[in-house]
Parts: structure tokens; C-alpha cells; sequence
């Protein structure tokens, strides 16, 4: 693969199919795509080692001009990193091997809005937030409601198979997505079927999502939408044990009942990160849960009904306003005080798991990540389960150590004994490593543990669709 240090050439090529004023040059580009939210990536670019390194920066306007952009590179041998708002933590953004950063936020148009269907043609490049508060405004959501969605894209949402805090009941990104424009490794554009769940032949559409743009560009997406809610109901309950509110949860599952937010905090994240948010006391595992919807009579029982299944778990019902506290400052855990900065090493295990082995999967990675982080770094381990499905749920284990070795190789070296011990022991315990954050550099090594066999599968998927390895060379262990 030939990395071009700023050639004039390239520079004129993009600039004849994009406009001189959207390519940014080598110096810019290299501080503007320094890094995304990794740990290590902001470590790296903080100490002036950055691992992302792109020769120039693109900011297509139309899904043409990345067509165009994607057959140059063929031409030319040049690799492709997409770029949406750089809020990824696993590394899947960063240009490692240099080549052209592709920044996508340019196409974001909301093409059309179709009110009898609740579906919409919505670009690539369009910023979560900014998408909800113009639908918010005709009395319509989108429903995926990202930490990140202040920065976070519509096309890196559907990358990296992302989730929101409403995943419960509207599901992860993968069911809010119809149907994807894409662009493929080799620089043809394709629209794939209208509606998913189709039977002509295999969804193209979810080969895309959680490829981390290996397999292809999305540009645009159909994405269903619903109703803003008529009503919301909050309920807050502790447990004397996480196993009890795990069980609690599961019930809730399995009898069809379908809050949008149930977060489950063990008793570290609760007497801290959580009780800190919501400004109360809390000394025990505690449950969030908020459920909403067009028929308030309807919202209430549903919000009785688990209750009482929380009661029957041994659960202490709390009161409400502490969920209503939440809920208005839910995104606060990602900024400061509650964010971690440098020299922090921070990162999250986010591993999901059916109910069989969810709690010993908890049990095997709290216990792993414990043992090999020495006392003298002060680890700060909080852990929840905030995303639920009928058959499981995740465990999100947010790490972070104060202070970490002054030397870059050393904390990189501590931060990665974490993850490994961390992935390996819930894999080990029957967790599938990752729900919603993506694989990127980070989890790559772990791909083919994984996968197995099917490793190859996904390595023949890929040499067949990308024959010059354009696109991400080297994210998702591929």
C-alpha cells in the first residue's frame, strides 16, 4: 500500500472532483483527524506519537463525489478512513496508514420524510442531535439516542452497530435502519431494497451495518421514525443484590414488557457515578427505567406491571424523580467532572451475554480486570447494565485509573492488560465481546478468538468486495 505525503497530484485530483476548498491539506488534516475518543488514540496525539496520520482530508458533498473519491484511491492504491463526528472509542476512525481521511459530514441533508410510512431518507453526515431537534420539531423522533449524540453521525452510527438509551424497546441501530445508499470498496454506488426482511435474497443492507466502513460507505439512509411520546413514566428501584435485579429484569424481558430504559447499576456505580448524578444517596444496586408511549393509560399499567415484578424480586421501590433526574441529565456522565481526561486511562468493556451467562460473565470480568491492576493505581471500576433485549442483556464496565505510568509505551501497556483480561474472561464465560461500541483497533486482536473459523469467511468477504484493500485496512482484524 502507497501512503502519499501530501503529492500535489492527489491534492488537484480530489480538488477537481470536490472543490479546492474542501480538501484539507497534510499539516491541517493531521490536527484536525488527530485522533477520535480511544483512550490510546488521545493519549498518543496528547503525547505527539498520534497514530492517525492522514496525508489529506475530503469533504464530499454528494454520494458521487465519494464515488469518485473511492475510484481515485483505487486508481491510486490509496487508502480510506470515513470520518463521521470522531466520537468512536474503539479507534475505527483513525487513519493508522495514512491516505485520505473522508470526512462525511457534508452530506447531511434530510432528503424526505414520508408521514404515512414514519420512515426518512436521511444523509450519512447528519449529526444525531441535530436530526432528533428538526423532527422533534414536526412532533416526530428517531429514537436512537447515542451518549455521544452531540457529535456522533447517522452513517457512523450504522458503522459501528451502535445503540442509544432507548435500545430497549426501539432497539439498536440495525432496527431503526430500512435501507442504506452505499458506496462500495471499488467505487460503485448502490441503493439496496426499500424495506428490510424482504425475501429476495440476502440483506445486503446489515452486511453493511457494523462494518466500520470495511465493506462500504453508507451515504445515505432510510430510517424508520415514530411519534414523540404523549407520555413518560419513571420508575427507580433498589435491589439487595445485582443478581436480584438481573432476575428482576430478565422477568421483565420475557413477559413481552418493554421499558425504553432499564439500566441496571451494580453497587459501585450506583453509590458513585449514578448517586452523583441524580444528587441522592444510593448504597445498593439500583434500576432506572423509563417507559413511554402514544396512550398514557396504557404507559401507566406497563409501568405498574414491571414494578410489581421488581417488588417480587425483592426490589424497594424509590422515588420517582430520581429516573426524572436522570433522564434530564443523562448525557452528563460523558463530560467532566464525570468524563475522564488525560492522564486518566479510561475505557469501557462492553460485553453482551444471554441470561444463562450474563451474571457470571459480571461476576469473571470484574473479578479479571481486578486482578491485574496493581492496588497502587487506585482503579475505579463502575459497572451497569443499560442495554436489554428477550434473550439477554450487556454488561458495561467502565474502567479508569487516576493516574496511569508517565511513559506512553507503559501506559498502553497497562491499559491493554486490562482489556485482555477483561474480553478474555467474559468470553470465556459466554459473552459475545462487544454490543454497540464497535471492534476498531482497539478489540481487533481479539477478532479471531471471536470468530473463529468464521474469520476467514469475513476475510474472503472483504479481499472479494475490496481487492486493493482501500477501505480501513487493517480495522476489525480484516
Amino acid at each position: 500500500m502507497v501512503t502519499l505525503e501530501a503529492d500535489p497530484r492527489l491534492i488537484e485530483s480530489l480538488g477537481k472532483i470536490v472543490g479546492a476548498a474542501n480538501v484539507i491539506p497534510t499539516g491541517e488534516a493531521r490536527t484536525q483527524y488527530a485522533n477520535d475518543q480511544w483512550w490510546y488514540a488521545i493519549a498518543a496525539a496528547g503525547a505527539g506519537q498520534p497514530i492517525s496520520r492522514p496525508d489529506v482530508a475530503v469533504r464530499p458533498t454528494t454520494a458521487q463525489q465519494v464515488a469518485e473519491i473511492v475510484q481515485l484511491a483505487n486508481r491510486e492504491r490509496i487508502p480510506i478512513t470515513p470520518w463521521g463526528g470522531g466520537s468512536g472509542v474503539q479507534g475505527a476512525a483513525n487513519a493508522d496508514r495514512g491516505g485520505i481521511v473522508l470526512d462525511l459530514r457534508g452530506l447531511n441533508r434530510v432528503r424526505s420524510i414520508d408521514h404515512k410510512s414514519l420512515t426518512c431518507v436521511v444523509e450519512a453526515g447528519k449529526v444525531c442531535k441535530e436530526f432528533e431537534a428538526e423532527l422533534n420539531e414536526q412532533g416526530l423522533s428517531f429514537t436512537h439516542y447515542p451518549a455521544s449524540t452531540e457529535w456522533a453521525t447517522i452513517g457512523g452510527s450504522i458503522a459501528a452497530r451502535g445503540s442509544g438509551v432507548l435500545s430497549t424497546k426501539y432497539g439498536k441501530i440495525e432496527e431503526h435502519t430500512l435501507s442504506v445508499e452505499f458506496v462500495t470498496p471499488t467505487g460503485e454506488l448502490v441503493q439496496t431494497p426499500s424495506v428490510p426482511r424482504h425475501a429476495a435474497g440476502p440483506e445486503i443492507t446489515q452486511l453493511l451495518v457494523g462494518s466500520e466502513g470495511t465493506l462500504g460507505i453508507v451515504t445515505a439512509a432510510t430510517v424508520k421514525l415514530h411519534l414523540l411520546p404523549k407520555k413518560r413514566v419513571f420508575g427507580v428501584v433498589s435491589f439487595p443484590t445485582l443478581a436480584s435485579g438481573v432476575e428482576a429484569g430478565r422477568r421483565i424481558m420475557v413477559s413481552g414488557l418493554k421499558p425504553p430504559v432499564m439500566r441496571l447499576y451494580d453497587a459501585e456505580a450506583a453509590s458513585h457515578s449514578l448517586a452523583r448524578a441524580v444528587e441522592t444517596p444510593l448504597d445498593s444496586a439500583t434500576l432506572v427505567m423509563m417507559f413511554d408511549g402514544e396512550y398514557p393509560d396504557l404507559v401507566e399499567l406497563e409501568a405498574a406491571r414491571a414494578l410489581e415484578v421488581c417488588r417480587e424480586c425483592d426490589g424497594k421501590v424509590l422515588s420517582p424523580s430520581i429516573g426524572e433526574t436522570w433522564w434530564d441529565r443523562r448525557y452528563v456522565f460523558y463530560y467532566p467532572p464525570y468524563a475522564p481526561e488525560l492522564p486518566s486511562i479510561w475505557g469501557t468493556i462492553d460485553v453482551v451475554a444471554d441470561f444463562e451467562h450474563i451474571e457470571a460473565v459480571y461476576a469473571e470480568t470484574t473479578k479479571a480486570i481486578r486482578a491485574v491492576v496493581p492496588s497502587s493505581f487506585d482503579l475505579s471500576l463502575t459497572t451497569h447494565l443499560s442495554h436489554w433485549y428477550e434473550w439477554g442483556s450487556m454488561i458495561y464496565a467502565r474502567v479508569k485509573i487516576p493516574k496511569g505510568p508517565d511513559d506512553l509505551v507503559e501506559a498502553k501497556e497497562l491499559h491493554d492488560a486490562i482489556f485482555r483480561a477483561g474480553v478474555e474472561a467474559a468470553m470465556n464465560a459466554g459473552a459475545v465481546m462487544n454490543d454497540h461500541h464497535g471492534v476498531g483497533m482497539r478489540l481487533a486482536p481479539y477478532m479471531s478468538a471471536q470468530y473463529g473459523t468464521g474469520m476467514d469467511t469475513l476475510k474472503r468477504i472483504k479481499r472479494a468486495l475490496d481487492p486493493n484493500n482501500i477501505l480501513c485496512p487493517g480495522k476489525l482484524g480484516l
